[in-house]
């Protein structure tokens, strides 16, 4: 069975954005190559899907977030692609890199987004510059980087944001005399290497195979029935944790929580899933592997038989043997390393009876799983 050095582990960054006390108000979410704390961004689109795929589906918004905004970068590409929605208004803020040009079409985009409840940002500002003056209307938050600016230019361009009524952040703020300038200046909220680096975050992340990904796109453009897209759910338990975390997001979990892989599909939605795959698949892209992990073989080994031995025990129970699959599936997710079993309770909204199988092996779904241990155990899952 596998091990906890089986799981791929998932690697992004988060500074605070603090208030002159120096209290945390937002994170900014930075995208981390795997095995240190530093970025090799050769894709802005890219780096931020990994970031908030991530975030959503990895380790969880409550875990990544502490209950903050996350802020995250924007190029063109991703600004004005509808995977983006995915992400939801009241937990992140998008930040446009100084790098996109505010031309019609970006600022028609960003009205809309506004208007359909994100927070907005202009990122690594360093003077007041035509698209400044363009944007200002259309943003929450303008992001003042205190490498770039020049001393004299500080004041003009602090005036103008604080006319306009937005909140003015000082990014890259590295010494104390710069923070008092800010404060003098007016600014709101402070980020930099003055306050604090940014904090590498790892985590075990459900596992995803790029042949996987591939089948799940083809049949949600093509339309396949539905059934057949249950089946290829079914088929890799890592996008099943992925996408009960992001029902947590979506704000589409039931009161009682999810009792089978098919009621989480039919409240994410086709549109949604498909959304999701292409997020991932601009994330990760080649990076992802061609075949499925020891973990989530075993993990699919175990939710299957736990689906059969539930239609044995209840043979017309069809219910019975959904929450039975699933409640394989959540034995052997991963959870951010400081997580217990305990946190499914949070982390995954799923019925108490699938809860009480994985915390305590209580109840007829507990017996199952306890049956599915020792059947491994003996070793006649290999």
């Amino acid at each position: 069975m596998p091990g906890p050095h089986d799981a791929e582990v998932l690697h992004f960054g988060r500074q605070p954005i603090v208030d002159a006390a120096g209290i945390p108000q937002a994170f900014e979410l930075l995208y981390r190559e795997a095995g240190g704390n530093w970025a090799n961004v050769l894709d802005d689109s890219a780096a931020t899907a990994h970031v908030i795929a991530r975030t959503l589906g990895g380790t969880g918004l409550d875990w990544a977030l502490r209950k903050h905004a996350g802020f995250v970068n924007l190029g063109r590409q991703l600004l004005l692609d509808d995977v983006l929605l995915l992400a939801p208004p009241g937990h992140f803020v998008l930040e446009v890199l100084e790098s996109v040009p505010m031309d019609a079409c970006v600022l028609h985009r960003l009205a809309w987004l506004r208007e359909a409840g994100y927070r907005l940002a202009l990122d690594d500002v360093p003077a007041l510059s035509d698209d400044v003056r363009k944007a200002l209307p259309a943003v929450d938050f303008v992001k003042v980087d205190f490498r770039l600016a020049s001393r004299a230019e500080l004041p003009r361009l602090a005036d103008a944001v604080l006319q306009a009524d937005r909140l003015l952040i000082a990014e890259k703020v590295e010494t104390a005399e710069e923070f008092a300038l800010a404060q003098r200046l007016g600014f709101h909220l402070f980020q930099g290497f003055h306050f604090a680096r940014p904090e590498p975050l790892t985590a075990p992340l459900p596992h995803l195979d790029r042949a996987a990904l591939a089948r799940l796109q083809a049949l949600l453009a093509h339309g396949g029935p539905g059934d057949a897209l249950l089946a290829e759910l079914k088929a890799n338990p890592g996008l099943v944790a992925q996408l009960l975390r992001l029902s947590v997001a979506m704000g589409v979990r039931p009161a009682r929580g999810f009792g089978s892989a098919r009621a989480l599909l039919q409240a994410v939605g086709q549109d949604s899933l498909l959304r999701w795959v292409q997020l991932l698949q601009m994330s990760d892209g080649f990076r992802l592997p061609s075949e499925p992990s020891v973990r989530a073989q075993a993990a699919h080994r175990r939710a299957c038989f736990m689906e059969q031995a539930a239609r044995h025990v209840r043979p017309h129970d069809a219910a019975f043997a959904e929450a039975a699959f699933l409640t394989g599936v959540l034995s052997l997710a991963p959870l951010p390393p400081d997580g217990t079993r305990r946190d499914i309770q949070d982390t995954f909204p799923v019925t108490r009876a699938i809860r009480d199988a994985v915390l305590h092996r209580q109840g007829e779904l507990g017996g199952l799983l306890h049956a599915a241990e020792v059947y491994e155990r003996g070793g006649g899952m290999r």
